[in-house]
């Protein structure tokens, strides 16, 4: 396990730890240690998706959903991933757990399949999380030393140079997995029609959790778990030197629109053509 930094065109430094062929955001090097060997429980159900694809937001409603209230106790959840946190701050939590990871589905912890556990899968359209992503990793200074241009860092996107690896091949792993799965229940869920249709989505998360709740309980859950309210409840849980939140940004679909050149637009594309030849997934970039 090392801290690797790699260099972008102009060469501005990015840095993120590798271990058993991942790349695991800089913060925390004693969890990712510890990655492997962290203890599920059957009860735990976790919540997986690349960074910047909506998990604080989908964290944050599978949890009021469980809980049967949205009067939780105000937690970062960040001390819920296992790649971040203290794992004794899980392992003091009470079943059912939510528990977070980035990782690769081949790489989730020894437990994972001794237990099954069940998976909520979250997935955005890649234009959108590359936008979201820079503006995260610029912020972050302690995790990523970055301070390069958007161009250069939509590069290193592309060609998997960031923490979380390929975005291509980690969402054609986790289609693979959907498709071929027996033996463990995952629910595709993604960014766009959580935001575009909110109560039908948490609508499929209460089944998904065999849960019997009202339509206004769910509309109370879809309210409080707007974007604008997360933010102003945790948002301040991580903040740059000048008080911006550094988790929460829009949580808009189409802000790509903003930052991709009409050439940089017409690459991706023709790399995304290439990259995912064979695969059935879509995405809504509006």
């Amino acid at each position: 396990m090392s801290v690797v930094e790699v260099k972008d065109a102009c060469g501005k430094t990015y840095k993120y730890i590798e271990h058993n062929g991942f790349k695991f955001v800089n913060l925390n090097i004693e969890s990712v240690r510890n990655y492997e060997s962290f203890k599920l429980r059957e009860s735990d159900t976790l919540i997986c998706a690349y960074s910047k694809s909506g998990t604080h937001w989908i964290w944050e409603i599978c949890r009021m959903l469980l809980a049967g209230t949205t009067d939780l106790k105000i937690i970062d959840k960040e001390t819920q991933m296992i790649e971040l946190s203290d794992h004794k701050d899980i392992e003091n939590q009470p079943s059912p757990r939510l528990i977070n990871t980035h990782v690769n589905y081949d790489l989730l912890p020894n437990d994972f399949w001794k237990y099954k556990n069940r998976i909520v899968y979250l997935r955005r359209n890649p234009k959108d999380l590359a936008v979201s992503f820079y503006n995260h990793a610029v912020k972050i200074k302690n995790a990523y030393g970055y301070d390069g241009e958007w161009k250069d860092f939509l590069e290193l996107f592309i060609d998997g140079k960031t923490d979380n690896g390929s975005w291509f091949e980690y969402v054609l792993q986790w289609e693979r997995v959907i498709e071929n799965s027996t033996d463990v229940e995952i629910l595709d869920v993604t960014f766009e029609d959580l935001k575009q249709n909110p109560v039908q989505e948490i609508h499929r998360l209460c089944k998904f959790f065999d849960l019997s709740l009202t339509d206004e309980f769910i509309r109370e859950v879809k309210d409080h778990c707007e974007f604008k309210k997360l933010k102003e409840r945790k948002g301040y849980f991580l903040t740059t030197p000048d008080g911006e939140s550094s988790l929460y940004r829009k949580g808009e679909v189409g802000d790509w629109k903003n930052w991709f050149t009409v050439a940089q637009n017409e690459l991706f594309d023709s790399i995304y053509k290439k990259r995912m030849i064979g695969s059935k997934l879509e995405f809504k970039y509006q």
